[in-house]
C-alpha cells in the first residue's frame, strides 16, 4: 500500500509547499510486483535525470503503471512476465524428464524484433532448453507446416523429447492502446502485430479477399487475411465494448488459428517408445517500457507415444486462465484427445 503525502519531494531540496488537507490524500494499493517494479524503474530513471522527484510525480507514475496492469488483467487474465511463466513451467518440465540435454526446443513466434528481446518469454525458454528450431511466420503461425515439423522432430536427440512454444503477439503502446506499440526511434505508434492489425483493417474495409493462387510472394499474409475474415464477426462484436477489446479478440483469433495449424501438423512419428512432446501456447504481450514482456498462457499439455494427452495447465498455473475465451477449435481437439 502506498499513501501520497502532499508535494513532498525526494532528491535535491526544493522550496516546501503547503501540505494538502488530509481528505485530499489518496490511497493507492498495489498487488502486482511487475507493475510496481516498472514504476520503480521509471522513477529511478527520472530521479537520475532530474535530480529530484516530487510526490505528485511519484503518485502519477504509480497510478499509470497500475492502470497498465489493470488493462492487461482485463483483456488477458492471468498474463504474467516471462520470468514468472518460466518459474511455473520449469518444475513441470523437470518432473516429466525434459532437460536441455535431451530436449529440442521449437518456437513459433512472429519474427517481429520486439518478440525476441532479452528477457522475453521465448528468449527465457530458449536459454532454459537450449538450441531453437524456428517454426513460426507472421503472427506466430507455424507456417513451416508439416515439412517444418518433420524436420524439427527428426532433430530431436535419441531417446529424447520435444517442446514447442507457440504464441502470436499483441503490442500495448505508451498511450495504453492494444494493437499498437511505441518503437524506439519512431515518433508515432505502429501496429503490433502488424500482420493481424493489417488483416483486420483489410476485412473491416470490405476489400476483396486475396487469391491464394496469386498470393505468391505474400502467401502468409493472404492466409492471415482469410482467417481473420472467417472470424470477423467474433472480432467486431468486441468493438462495442472498446477498441482495445476488439484488438484483444483479434489476438485471440490469431492464437486459435496458429494452435489449430499446430494440431494439424504435429505427429508423434519420431523418437522412441518413451519420447514425449510438450506444448505451451498463449499470447505474447509486448509491454510499454520499462515493463518486461508479458505472456498469457492458454494451453499446456504433454503427449506420449501411446497417444495419451495430459493437460498440464492447472498443474503449472494453478487455475483456469482460459476464462474470457470462447472455446476454440484447438481446445476442443485437446479435450477430445486429438492433437
Amino acid at each position: 500500500m502506498f499513501r501520497s503525502m502532499s508535494s513532498r519531494s525526494f532528491g535535491k531540496s526544493k522550496p516546501s509547499t503547503p501540505t494538502k488537507p488530509e481528505e485530499d490524500r489518496k490511497e493507492l494499493v498495489f498487488n502486482d510486483e511487475a507493475a510496481f517494479d516498472a514504476a520503480c524503474r521509471d522513477l529511478k530513471s527520472s530521479l537520475k535525470k532530474s535530480g529530484s522527484l516530487d510526490m505528485s510525480h511519484i503518485v502519477k507514475v504509480l497510478h499509470n503503471k497500475k492502470d497498465v496492469h489493470d488493462l492487461i488483467e482485463e483483456h488477458f487474465p492471468g498474463a504474467m512476465t516471462g520470468a514468472d511463466i518460466l518459474a511455473k513451467v520449469a518444475p513441470v518440465i523437470e518432473k516429466y524428464g525434459l532437460t536441455d540435454d535431451n530436449t529440442l526446443f521449437a518456437q513459433s513466434c512472429c519474427p517481429d524484433e520486439i518478440n525476441h528481446e532479452d528477457g522475453d518469454t521465448p528468449d527465457l525458454f530458449a536459454k532454459h532448453l537450449g538450441e531453437v528450431f524456428h517454426m513460426g511466420g507472421l503472427a506466430g503461425i507455424p507456417f513451416t507446416g508439416k515439412t517444418g515439423f518433420a524436420a524439427f522432430s527428426h532433430h530431436v536427440p535419441e531417446e529424447g523429447h520435444a517442446f514447442i512454444f507457440m504464441a502470436p503477439h499483441i503490442g500495448l503502446s505508451e498511450s495504453n492502446k492494444l494493437g499498437k506499440y511505441s518503437r524506439i526511434g519512431q515518433s508515432e505508434e505502429g501496429g503490433a502485430c502488424g500482420a493481424v492489425v493489417g488483416a483486420l483493417n483489410h476485412c473491416m474495409c470490405n476489400k476483396p479477399l486475396p487469391d491464394f493462387a496469386e498470393a505468391g510472394d505474400d502467401a502468409q499474409m493472404c492466409y492471415i487475411i482469410h482467417q481473420i475474415n472467417k472470424n470477423k464477426e467474433r472480432i467486431l462484436a468486441e468493438k462495442e465494448k472498446s477498441e482495445n477489446a476488439m484488438q484483444a479478440m483479434a489476438a485471440r483469433v490469431a492464437h486459435d488459428v496458429g494452435r489449430d495449424m499446430l494440431n494439424r501438423i504435429c505427429t508423434m512419428d519420431f523418437g522412441d517408445d518413451n519420447t514425449q512432446l510438450m506444448v505451451l501456447t498463449g499470447i505474447q504481450i509486448n509491454m510499454p517500457k520499462p515493463f518486461d514482456g508479458f505472456f498469457q498462457p492458454i494451453t499446456f499439455h504433454i503427449r506420449n507415444k501411446k497417444g495419451e494427452v495430459k493437460d498440464l495447465f492447472q498443474e503449472a498455473f494453478g487455475g483456469e486462465v482460459r476464462r474470457g475465451f470462447q472455446p476454440s477449435i484447438s481446445t476442443r481437439h485437446l479435450n477430445a484427445g486429438a492433437f
